[in-house]
């Protein structure tokens, strides 16, 4: 993976409010495993990515993940505004709102049912916009500021996400 995934596991698990030495042992990894992934020097296998994902009660890690993976870029998984639900909601208007820009010249480039050479260019830009909202859309619908805590199983409202 890459460092900036090892910065979001490292988050994830202070979110959660657990310790290496708990989170450790609920991953069931030794505490200096943990600092590796952490850190960035040693790459996390998938099965403590999935872990992490169910310990630290936080979808957002397995999303990531998968999205880097080469399976993740050859299915085109849209990237995911991470930030907190007030900076995701304005972040899908204005996804919607370009999408709704875009709308007309998409019509007429699909209304023969054939992109030449021309339209192209204006294709993809169409399509980049479009795929800007899935994302947005992926981020809201997935991704609630509503989480459980990993050790009571009670239901705690975070609006403070880190990047």
């Amino acid at each position: 993976m890459n460092k900036e995934f090892a910065k979001m596991c490292y988050f994830a698990r202070l979110e959660t409010g657990l310790s290496v030495k708990n989170a450790s042992s609920l991953l069931n990894i030794c505490e200096r495993q943990l600092n590796y992934y952490e850190s960035g020097q040693k790459n996390i296998p998938d099965d403590i990515v999935a872990k992490m994902t169910k310990v630290y009660v936080n979808p957002e890690l397995g999303y990531e993940y998968l999205r880097q993976t080469k399976t993740g870029k050859e299915l085109a998984l849209p990237a995911i505004n991470m930030k907190g639900i007030s900076s995701r909601t304005l972040q899908l208007r204005v996804c919607i709102k370009n999408v709704i820009d875009v709308l007309n010249e998409l019509d007429i480039i699909a209304c023969d049912d054939v992109i030449d050479q021309k339209e192209i260019n204006n294709f993809l830009d169409c399509m980049k916009q479009i795929q800007l909202l899935s994302g947005a859309c992926v981020g809201i619908r997935l991704f609630s500021p509503i989480k459980k805590s990993a050790l009571t199983g009670t239901a705690r409202i975070s609006l403070i996400t880190s990047s």
